[in-house]
């Protein structure tokens, strides 16, 4: 079972708190990350709703969960850990926030179960891979086994996140990768080395709940294919922040707050 960091602190399921009748948000964070990458939303989102900020497979508090009969994780695999917290909770429909390749997952989830879906948000959401971070990507998978899996990080932090006014994102994410073990890092490597044309399949595709796309018009390799899909699904909205990065959640993170919060509200599903 993937495990809940509240206020960053590990807690049980039976020891988390009667909720109220508030929708939930379920926040999931990219790769590399854990639920810390979302920690500036929590005080803004709390007083309108639920909120469940799972650690992922291999990251954070969720890195001792049992390996998958097949050997290999999938897209699939963190999708149905994330439907099984949800179903221990007894959580039927929920509003999700993807911030990078957390939005990826949601893609893949929704692809699954779109009847649990009221809406979403995604923060620099990654709707496909271009050619660059495929490379990258590939490059690591094959170097695995001799390269040092941090500066690996580092360089995609670098070219993600590329500016002086990225640093905070960029910082965050590299502390957190620290906490990745090799083992888990390798694990999502081939993932994603490997679901490119899975990605190409599903931006064909739009959203099967009201979305809004929330972009940095400095997040330079992932913003031309939000746009891009947005042009195709008129039904998606789109907002790009100025002077801002990948992770609009943290770069430009009350405007986000606000944006988020108000479509939440406001998307009567």
């Amino acid at each position: 079972m993937l495990k809940l960091v509240l206020y960053e602190r590990p807690v049980e399921l039976q020891k988390l708190l009667q909720f109220t009748r508030k929708k939930w948000v379920i926040f999931l964070h990219g790769i590399g990350g854990d639920c810390r990458t979302f920690s500036l939303q929590i005080k803004a989102f709390q007083p309108h709703f639920n909120l469940l900020l799972p650690d992922l497979r291999g990251h954070g508090a969720s890195t001792d969960m049992s390996p998958p009969s097949s050997g290999k994780y999938t897209f699939e695999l963190i999708a149905e850990d994330v439907f099984s917290l949800m179903d221990s909770l007894g959580i039927e429909r929920a509003h999700f926030v993807g911030e990078s390749f957390g939005a990826t997952l949601i893609r893949k989830m929704q692809e699954l179960h779109p009847d649990r879906f009221l809406c979403v948000v995604t923060a620099g959401g990654v709707l496909r891979l271009n050619i660059l971070i495929y490379s990258v990507f590939c490059i690591g998978k094959y170097l695995s086994p001799v390269i040092n899996k941090y500066f690996l990080y580092k360089i995609m932090a670098y070219i993600i996140m590329p500016k002086k006014n990225h640093a905070k994102s960029r910082q965050l994410f590299l502390k957190i990768s620290k906490t990745v073990p090799p083992c888990e890092f390798i694990s999502w490597l081939f993932i994603l080395s490997e679901v490119k044309f899975k990605m190409d399949k599903l931006f064909r595709k739009p959203f099967t709940s009201p979305t809004l796309l929330i972009n940095g018009n400095e997040d330079y390799a992932f913003i031309a294919d939000n746009i891009r899909f947005c042009k195709k699904n008129p039904q998606t909205h789109m907002h790009i922040i100025t002077s801002c990065g990948h992770l609009s959640n943290i770069d430009k993170y009350q405007e986000f707050n606000d944006l988020a919060i108000e479509f939440l509200l406001n998307e009567r599903v």
